[in-house]
């Protein structure tokens, strides 16, 4: 497994709970709330895209920039990166956020529970070097 964290092990202890995860040598805290996640998005660096791309550094990312994954007209005409404050209004209704947004999530109306997703996504990035 090396320095990545794959798929199927990952939904595996999403499925358990919480529990810490390898990803660039880092430990991350897997929340419970990102389980719904799983079964669409991958977490590791260089894992292919599942239904939706790859989460991998997608704080700070441009929106709808990920080689090779096909985006929706929805999410490509938004402009700019995704923030924290972004990830959060999107995460509680990607539909009102990007109308016709092929993301099937409902939206994570818990704002506490948006908040814990959103750290575990920043979270997803190369630790910086030291």
């Amino acid at each position: 497994m090396g320095n990545k964290a794959s798929s199927a092990v990952l939904a595996t202890i999403v499925a358990l709970g919480a529990a810490p995860v390898l990803a660039q040598d880092d430990e991350i805290d897997v929340p419970e709330v990102a389980e719904a996640c799983v079964s669409c998005h991958t977490f590791a660096p260089g894992e292919p895209a599942l239904e939706g791309p790859t989460l991998w550094g997608v704080v700070g990312r441009p929106i709808a920039s990920v080689q090779g994954f096909d985006y929706s007209a929805a999410l490509r005409k938004l402009d700019g990166d995704w923030t924290p404050e972004r990830l959060d209004r999107f995460l509680t209704s990607p539909q009102a956020y990007a109308p016709g947004t092929l993301m099937t999530l409902g939206g994570v109306k818990d704002a506490g529970d948006r908040k814990r997703v959103i750290a575990f996504l920043e979270s997803l990035r190369p630790a910086p070097a030291q």
